[in-house]
């Protein structure tokens, strides 16, 4: 038998934690620059250009690489010969966790009931932990921090046991397909196949960890070729397979954005070993020789913007998501007013990562524009000149937006470190006890935006 006290597993996950934000995989990062180097147009240069520069600052400055700090998932394989000391293991998980995502003051996403009660938990925890027992006499950890921009595409379909490779190839296309750039792609896929509905996805997590069988090897190698004839931008996929009843076959999708933000470690001996690869990061400086400066207070200047334009906005704007836009037309309801004014101002789809020491803002980037589709009528109607978020919009928004010559902005999703740098002064003017869904104000300068419609 074997002491291991849970202090140490509470260390070495609170340093997974950070390690996971902030540091981007050797792997992973290597094919980023394969995606740059080759890139067939200036504006995939640009947009690859702004990934790398992004690792970079997140890695010098060990903030994280995205505002989405994600819900924290851990897979624990323990082995026999282990007695754990102290606190049971989901609770020094928690404990690790929630001290991480204070004191590197990440976002914290969690909420308390899906349906019930989604009250900000305030901790990010509790943490999903998957504990299997092994044989040995060491305590090995994988976490990820999972988004919400790609985990919403993530999906599970029992196929029949006679379905071809070729089905699975294009069901997951059809994921990546429905995922687009809500996803922040280039994407990293996890696919679990086998077992039940339920354990598929947990495979299709754990997979992003496993080291593929020869068959598994070539079954992804065919899956990326597949999808890269298909024009879909994905950089990597990782498959766990398993046992499974003789009248199904069932496959999960994760999706990934480029990020993939993944950290492990072995505990054995009373000491903890971290197995991840990381690199030195290059020095990208993104051209933006092709970008028209334009000020938000410029009102015709931003109606006349022409579709595919890359921009740099400078001027306020301000942030808002799904719970503000909510309270935002309650209070409209309520009140016959607004709490501040909309007419000819731009908002924001973000919600940041607070501020670190010296910070304006924490790292901040857009999430899926989608979610504030119902509002988008309401919004124009009360005066609201442009929204900035990421991936497609309903035809009932884009109808809006046309209705009251309003634009649609995107800002690259997955590079939060380097918008941030664009923000110079935030203040928090509605709705506070929202958190990170509060409503700012910020004043930014050379936003990189690109012009939807």
């Amino acid at each position: 038998m074997v002491k291991i006290n849970s202090n140490l597993i509470e260390q070495a996950v609170y340093n997974l934690c950070v390690s996971a934000n902030t540091k981007y995989r050797a792997q992973l990062y290597g094919l980023i620059l394969q995606k740059y180097n080759n890139a067939a147009t200036s504006e995939l240069r640009l947009k690859y250009a702004r990934i790398l520069e992004n690792i970079k600052l997140a890695a010098d400055s060990n903030r994280p690489l995205c505002q989405d700090t994600g819900q924290v998932i851990v897979f624990v394989k323990a082995g026999r010969e282990v007695f754990i000391e102290g606190q049971i293991i989901s609770l020094a998980i928690n404990n690790a966790v929630e001290k991480a995502y204070k004191e590197n003051f990440y976002r914290k996403s969690v909420v308390k009931n899906a349906l019930f009660n989604r009250n900000n938990t305030q901790t990010n925890t509790p943490a999903i932990v998957y504990t299997e027992i092994v044989e040995g006499n060491e305590i090995t950890l994988d976490l990820m921090v999972k988004g919400a921009g790609s985990e919403n595409y993530s999906a599970v379909k029992m196929f029949k046991p006679s379905a071809s490779k070729e089905d699975i190839f294009e069901f997951v296309k059809d994921c990546v397909t429905v995922a687009g750039e809500k996803s922040c792609p280039p994407l990293v896929l996890g696919i679990g196949i086998g077992g039940t509905m339920d354990y598929a996805a947990m495979l299709s997590k754990k997979a992003f960890f496993h080291t593929h069988s020869p068959e598994e090897a070539a079954f992804a190698s065919d899956l990326m070729e597949f999808l890269s004839a298909q024009i879909a931008d994905v950089l990597d996929v990782s498959i766990l397979s398993a046992s499974t009843h003789i009248a199904c076959l069932p496959v999960a999708v994760t999706i990934n954005c480029h990020s993939c933000r993944h950290s492990s470690c072995v505990i054995k001996d009373n000491g903890i070993m971290y197995t991840d690869c990381t690199c030195d990061y290059r020095e990208i400086n993104p051209d933006t020789d092709n970008c028209v400066e334009v000020n938000v207070s410029d009102v015709s200047a931003v109606r006349s913007l022409s579709a595919g334009r890359n921009v740099l906005l400078t001027g306020e704007i301000f942030t808002a998501r799904d719970a503000a836009h909510k309270r935002i037309k309650e209070y409209y309801e309520a009140n016959h007013a607004l709490p501040f004014d909309l007419k000819d101002k731009i908002i924001f789809y973000a919600g940041p990562c607070p501020a670190a020491a010296g910070e304006v803002i924490g790292p901040v980037g857009p999430t899926t524009s989608a979610r504030m589709d119902d509002f988008c009528e309401f919004m124009h109607s009360n005066g609201l000149l442009a929204s900035i978020g990421k991936g497609e919009r309903s035809i009932k928004a884009r109808n809006a937006i046309k209705k009251y010559n309003a634009k649609y902005f995107i800002a690259q999703g997955g590079v939060a470190c380097l918008l941030s740098k664009c923000v110079k002064k935030s203040e928090v003017v509605a709705f506070e006890e929202l958190g990170t869904e509060a409503v700012r104000k910020f004043y930014v300068e050379k936003l990189p935006v690109n012009v939807v419609y």
